[in-house]
């Protein structure tokens, strides 16, 4: 009998060393997933992002110093010159009204009158020895006497323009059209916008 069990004790060695070691494998799996769940390891184990903290943005920011400006004031009109006579010249500058036509006008443009209108034609001489700024110069026109209704400004597409500026010795002419009933009493006054500096000039003389 003691044989008997010495025998039985030699098969069962191999499989009891074998069930011991699968054991302390599964245990290992066990303890490493269980370890990976702390909430100590994963925070370890992962970097924060990088968005996780914001850059700091300013809450005030600089102000840039102010240009200097200078402010140029028109001087008042000082007198009035007849509409058939050119304007004393103004550093260098001869402005002249050299036709004043009456005519109709049909507006091309969305919201522009339509009817008696008066094209006013003027000359700019320059005698000077700079150039003179005329891409700015603006024309306006009263009509009826003292009671100076304005007429209204129309856009003519074959009326002649003044070029952006006119140089020593040379001269241009450019038309301004208004819509104004041709039937109204009293004067017409045309005035014209040169020079920033000067005083506006005013053409009085009889409607056409």
């Amino acid at each position: 009998m003691a044989q008997d069990m010495s025998t039985a004790g030699r098969g069962r060695g191999p499989w009891v060393i074998f069930a011991v070691v699968a054991a302390l494998l599964v245990a290992g799996v066990v303890w490493a997933v269980v370890g990976q769940g702390r909430p100590g390891a994963s925070v370890a184990a992962s970097p924060s992002p990088s968005w996780a903290t914001p850059t700091p943005q300013p809450t005030a920011f600089a102000t840039p110093p102010a240009g200097s400006t200078v402010d140029v004031i028109k001087p008042p009109t000082d007198a009035e010159v007849p509409l058939d006579q050119p304007a004393p010249p103004v550093d260098g500058a001869t402005v002249q009204v050299v036709a004043v036509t009456a005519g109709t006008f049909a507006g091309q443009v969305p919201g522009e009158p339509s009817g008696d209108a008066i094209t006013v034609s003027v000359r700019v001489v320059n005698n000077g020895a700079t150039p003179i700024d005329t891409g700015a110069a603006g024309v306006n026109i009263t009509y009826g006497g003292d009671d100076r209704t304005p007429g209204i400004a129309v856009t003519d597409k074959t009326a002649r323009v003044f070029p952006a500026s006119v140089a020593p010795g040379a001269e241009a002419i450019a038309d301004f059209t208004f819509v104004a009933p041709l039937a109204a009493e009293g004067d017409v006054r045309v005035t014209v916008d040169l020079l920033a500096s000067e005083p506006d000039i005013v053409f009085v003389g009889p409607r056409p």
